[in-house]
């Protein structure tokens, strides 16, 4: 007998053949414990996705994510600025001004400081993104809901941050205007001037100031010109400014402690030994007495030697001697 020869095509056709006859059986049913493993599998799943909602440290994956912790804390703008800040990162910039008025309506008006961040975030998108015609209402718009001058200040803040000098000039000049009597413009504005090495400019506007402001401003609107020209002009300058607030106002303790700070930072110590020597001439309470001897003597003992140390402290000692004496004769 001889054994049939099996030919590739009839291979193909019995395989073709089961392949046939396994897709009309039904499927092959799970056994329990498959199911169960499937289940526990899914659940497993199901679990990891829940905690990744949950997780505040996982950065969320996309815009629904964003939707569910804004709905679950309405009045945190750290979310809602989050929330801008994913549609920015993807540079869908009206999504992101979508969502930052979506935010003004949602919080509530007693959460000022939570709306004033977002107006913020909102006057940066535009200053960024936007143009100067978006930027302006939005500002005008941020005007009317919250304090104007805490407006203000942010808004010139950004144009700083983004090196805009000329708008925050430009800014800072209607400031000057519009809130005249405060003497923190006035500051600022000087500092920014000496920042930008326009000094001419920042002596002209402190001798402006004193048309608007009150009398008993004055000398703290010297005091910080004068720190500035320590810090950022010409400490020469700075120094004359000094003495010549303390020339008119020799018991002027605050100048006094302000003016030897300056002098300390910059080194002189000579020039420090002979403020404090003033100072403690000065026919002052015993309290600031107190205060100016303590900060001499651990002034002597950073920079000095044991017979400057002794100096102020024998200087101390006949003070409270002539204290004492005073007493007694009363």
């Amino acid at each position: 007998l001889t054994t049939p020869k099996v030919t590739a095509k009839d291979s193909d056709s019995e395989e073709e053949e089961e392949e046939e006859k396994e897709a009309s059986q039904p499927p092959k049913k799970k056994s329990k414990k498959e199911r169960e493993e499937e289940r526990k599998a899914n659940d497993k799943e199901l679990y990891k996705a829940e905690l990744a909602l949950l997780d505040e440290d996982r950065p969320p994956q996309a815009a629904d994510d964003f939707d569910r912790l804004v709905l679950s804390s309405p009045d945190s703008s750290i979310l809602w600025l989050r929330y801008m800040a994913f549609h920015l990162h993807s540079t869908e910039i009206d999504k992101a001004r979508t969502v930052a008025e979506r935010a003004l309506k949602t919080i509530s008006f007693r959460e000022e400081k939570e709306k004033l961040n977002v107006w913020v975030a909102l006057m940066n998108l535009e200053n960024m993104y936007g143009t100067e015609e978006s930027l302006m209402e939005v500002f005008q718009r941020a005007l009317q809901h919250n304090d104007p001058l805490t407006i203000f200040k942010q808004l010139v803040n950004i144009y700083k941050r983004t090196s805009k000098t000329e708008e925050a000039d430009q800014l800072y000049s209607t400031m000057v205007k519009r809130f005249r009597g405060n003497r923190e413009v006035w500051i600022d504005y000087g500092q920014f001037l000496m920042e930008s090495q326009r000094t001419e400019a920042a002596h002209s506007l402190m001798q402006r100031s004193f048309k608007s402001l009150d009398k008993k401003d004055h000398i703290q609107v010297i005091s910080r010109f004068a720190i500035l020209e320590f810090k950022q002009g010409d400490v020469e300058r700075g120094r004359t400014m000094f003495e010549n607030i303390l020339s008119n106002y020799p018991r002027q303790v605050d100048i006094w402690s302000v003016y030897i700070e300056q002098l300390i930072k910059m080194g002189d110590l000579d020039q420090v030994r002979v403020a404090f020597e003033r100072v403690t001439a000065l026919n002052l309470s015993t309290r600031n007495m107190k205060w100016f001897f303590k900060r001499y003597l651990e002034f002597e003992k950073k920079n000095g030697d044991e017979a400057t140390v002794a100096a102020v402290k024998q200087k101390a000692m006949e003070y409270v001697e002539a204290k004492v004496g005073e007493v007694a004769r009363t």
